[in-house]
């Protein structure tokens, strides 16, 4: 035992040296500029905006290598859902009995919310998962892929989804996202529009 005390000795006065030495460097290469607190780093420059070509057909947020569909494997053999995809408006009574002033009409520009129904015969709602994207939207089971890119613009954070266990069918409301260049009387009654700042 006396030999270890004496090797954990010499380990710890080697310890305390090394230490010693360390801490001398450091003193040694203080100068001027490292008296007062220390120095915070400056902040990262924000990376420049690229610039959009004028003859591009698309955005680059468009064809982006992040697309849900893109992950999707070419050689999945699961069965593709029979899916409906349709418009629906908001309208108010006014609308309904066709008033002069109604701003409405029948077209799907009037329409605010896209509704997405897919059957899944056979199906659990516990083994359903659903993405959906701006542009696009995933639905996935054991049985079932639908890879299916959307019409509209959609917000992914307001929509909604509900399953009907009696028919197993997945129903997926999405709120349209209309661009500031849309322009169609039936925005003056959406309460979530926002007109683009007028120009002087």
């Amino acid at each position: 035992t006396s030999e270890i005390s004496l090797l954990s000795e010499m380990l710890s006065d080697a310890t305390q040296l090394s230490e010693e030495r360390v801490s001398k460097d450091k003193i040694s290469r203080l100068g001027p500029g490292d008296i007062g607190p220390p120095k915070q780093q400056p902040a990262a420059a924000p990376k420049p905006e690229k610039k959009k070509d004028p003859n591009a057909i698309w955005d680059d947020d468009e064809v982006s290598e992040a697309r849900i569909l893109s992950s999707v494997p070419k050689n999945d053999n699961r069965a593709r859902p029979k899916y409906d995809v349709r418009y629906r408006q908001k309208i108010k009574c006014d609308d309904a009995i066709g008033a002069p002033w109604s701003v409405q009409d029948n077209s799907s520009m009037s329409c605010s919310e896209l509704i997405v129904k897919v059957e899944m015969p056979g199906t659990k709602y516990s083994t359903v998962k659903l993405d959906v994207t701006t542009r696009e939207m995933l639905v996935q089971s054991p049985k079932f892929l639908l890879a299916l890119p959307l019409q509209e613009d959609v917000n992914p954070d307001k929509g909604g989804a509900k399953w009907d266990s009696d028919k197993c069918v997945l129903e997926v409301v999405l709120p349209i996202v209309r661009g500031l260049n849309f322009a169609h009387p039936s925005l003056l009654d959406d309460p979530d529009f926002k007109p683009p700042p007028m120009e002087p």
